[in-house]
């Protein structure tokens, strides 16, 4: 090489190299989106200064050599001169290297874009890198510098004949991974896939980069085909999204993007979306949690902010006021946009619920502002077959009763007791199939006044109670008698527990019951036990209903028998779980990820005494036939049970026996 020149890196310190060679570590493969940008820079210089320049032209071709382990980026871009490159390439600390290293030798995530080191990034892989350029300036010949990774270079007459740049990276042991033609294709797609020029790899006739990002274009002359097939491009999907959102803001900041709704079958795939964040339509990030609103991830799409650096820290992206201001905005965007499909077309709406409602739930319960939009466009299918938000159940379910309650069913096949008594009766019953349901009701409750989500099998309703009956004196009798059998009959080890002050109390209260309830009574410790049910009926009446129930509320049933006279008299027993109790359960469950903890182990049952199977087991008890009446006791209960839950190991089997056995008491 003729005029050959060495010479030092005009810089202070030679800690730079070490510092750039770790540069950002675990994101490496930027290097190719630096030097991709610094070419496409240089080609729009181009067109801008070079009146005679073919547009054609102006392309990147991309060239990977095995056996010579080296990567060229070839541009046709403005090209530099060797007074350019000793400025640009070889000053690379006019702007005070020194102050750079000291400050940034500890945060070298903040490097990139900071420094203006887009060029220096090819060292991350590199043990030499070599440029050889050509300026579009008349008169001018190519010009060479090569450098090893350390303060050193050499520079002399190069060997291009185009105008343009030739980077060429003579990548280290380490990053062979890169010597791969379609390793560099995915970093193209990934980084520059939207740069304005065609971008070529290796031999390939077509370029590997789409050139054009569809929100840089109004939302006007863009075609609902054009929307579904970048959308299909850019997420290598195969079904067409539900729809879409453009944004195009140039004021109060510069915003631009498409966010698309994608199908979501089920809960799992909440987390699926991938909004990816652009600066000019080169690729930032697409791990934008803490960045935008979380519900807002199970989008897809891009945005573009040409405001911020192309390289900005996560850090700052979280705490910048305007990345702030931006994410509000796209949260305001999205919910006008929901509210005028819900408005303009409701049908339509509808027939997207299924899709959209965990995204719309998910950021009611997750972002004050857009629950405050949404909070009144939540629908839920109803039991007469369609839609209804709560202003409508309420319109249509007009109640005086503090709070209005709004009767819910899991989905259209779970609590079928409780849902067809419901139905039969005229109560209008709304469905609430999302495990993020819970969250809504709870949410729902809190910001509108005087409601309440109530599960059909949280409750008897009153309307379904045949109140008359429940009032006369027989069936009073009748009512305590179920209570019993039931109870004893379904719990274990049933006594009443004092303590020495409760016990006390009793005492006072109802003296009688040290004499006459003597043999009955067992003390351990500082605890007095009574077994309620081992007392005669004789003793009962002697010390009086009132001190027999003061005991009976000392005795804790894990399942509590409440007998009600049901309208309907088809049903013989329904298992109710408190509403509150059951979703702390669900809840609890969702967050640790399934975990088992059984709602059912507490709950009451419903007895009805006008249905004939109740009626059979209190015939059975007079007569004596006390195993007939445990076994339907216990049959009863299993098909109440079953109406909530699924049976599996042991609790099947013993249904099954229950079963035959119960067969066998028909003669």
């Amino acid at each position: 090489m003729a005029d050959k020149k060495q010479g030092n890196l005009s810089i202070h310190t030679e800690n730079i190299f070490p510092i750039i060679k770790k540069w950002l570590y675990s994101e490496h493969d930027i290097f190719l989106r630096e030097l991709i940008s610094n070419a496409v820079d240089a080609m729009n210089k181009r067109k801008l200064v070079d009146a005679n320049v073919n547009i054609e032209d102006l392309k990147i071709n991309i060239e990977v050599d095995k056996k010579k382990k080296t990567i060229k980026i070839i541009d046709r871009g403005i090209g530099m001169t060797a007074d350019e490159i000793e400025k640009y390439i070889n000053q690379i600390a006019f702007s005070g290297a020194e102050d750079f290293v000291d400050k940034f030798k500890d945060k070298q995530d903040k490097i990139i874009g900071q420094f203006g080191l887009g060029f220096y990034s090819s060292f991350m892989i590199s043990s030499k890198v070599t440029i050889d350029s050509l300026s579009y300036k008349e008169g001018e010949t190519p010009t060479y510098w090569e450098c090893e990774g350390d303060t050193e270079y050499t520079a002399g007459a190069g060997k291009n004949k185009n105008v343009g740049t030739i980077i060429t990276m003579h990548v280290n042991e380490d990053n062979e991974d890169y010597l791969n033609e379609s390793e560099i294709k995915k970093l193209v797609q990934k980084y520059s896939n939207f740069m304005p020029f065609p971008i070529y790899v290796g031999k390939d006739e077509e370029p590997a980069n789409q050139q054009e990002a569809l929100w840089d274009k109004k939302p006007k002359d863009v075609t609902d085909e054009e929307y579904k097939a970048f959308y299909k491009q850019l997420f290598n999907e195969w079904e067409d999204p539900l729809f879409w959102i453009h944004l195009n803001v140039d004021f109060p900041f510069n915003l631009k993007g498409i966010l698309y709704f994608p199908k979501i079958k089920n809960e799992v795939e909440l987390n699926r979306g991938k909004v990816k964040l652009f600066c000019n339509n080169v690729f930032v990030a697409d791990d934008l949690k803490g960045i935008i609103p979380e519900f807002m991830l199970m989008l897809k799409g891009g945005i573009d902010i040409p405001d911020i650096p192309l390289n900005v820290s996560r850090s700052f992206l979280q705490e910048d006021k305007q990345v702030q201001k931006i994410s509000s905005y796209i949260i305001k965007k999205i919910a006008v946009s929901l509210k005028g499909f819900f408005k303009e077309d409701s049908k339509k709406y509808e027939t997207l619920w299924n899709d959209i409602n965990h995204f719309i739930k998910y950021g009611i319960i997750t972002d004050e502002k857009f629950s405050d939009s949404m909070k009144d466009h939540v629908i839920f299918k109803t039991s007469n077959d369609d839609y209804v938000t709560v202003e409508d159940y309420l319109g249509r379910n007009n109640s005086d009763e503090k709070p209005q309650k709004i009767y819910y069913a899991s989905n259209e096949e779970s609590q079928v007791t409780h849902l067809n008594m419901m139905k039969e009766h005229g109560i209008e019953v709304i469905f609430g199939n999302s495990i993020i349901d819970n969250h809504i009701f709870q949410h729902l409750e809190s910001k509108i006044d005087n409601i309440s989500f109530v599960r059909v099998d949280s409750e008897v309703n009153d309307l379904l109670v045949d109140n008359d009956k429940k009032e006369n004196s027989d069936h009073k009798n009748i009512t305590a008698n179920i209570k019993e059998i039931f109870n004893k009959n379904l719990n274990e080890k049933i006594e009443a527990n004092f303590n020495k002050e409760n016990y006390a109390k009793l005492i006072k209260e109802h003296p009688a019951i040290v004499e006459k309830l003597n043999p009955y009574i067992t003390i351990k410790d500082d605890f007095t036990y009574i077994k309620p049910y081992e007392i005669p009926s004789e003793i009962r009446d002697e010390i009086g209903q009132k001190a027999y129930d003061a005991i009976m509320e000392q005795v804790f049933f894990k399942i509590t028998t409440k007998p009600k006279y049901l309208k309907s008299i088809n049903v013989p027993a329904m298992v109710v779980v408190n509403e509150h109790m059951r979703r702390f359960s669900e809840m609890n469950s969702m967050m640790v990820g399934g975990g088992d903890m059984d709602m059912f182990s507490n709950h009451d049952l419903i007895i009805n005494p006008e249905n004939n199977t109740i009626k059979h087991i209190l015939k059975f008890a007079d007569e004596g036939r006390d195993e007939d009446v445990n076994l339907l006791c216990k049959y009863v209960h299993d098909l109440a049970l079953l109406s909530q839950k699924q049976f599996t190991g042991n609790q099947l089997n013993d249904f099954l026996n229950r079963s035959n056995k119960v067969l066998g008491l028909i003669k």
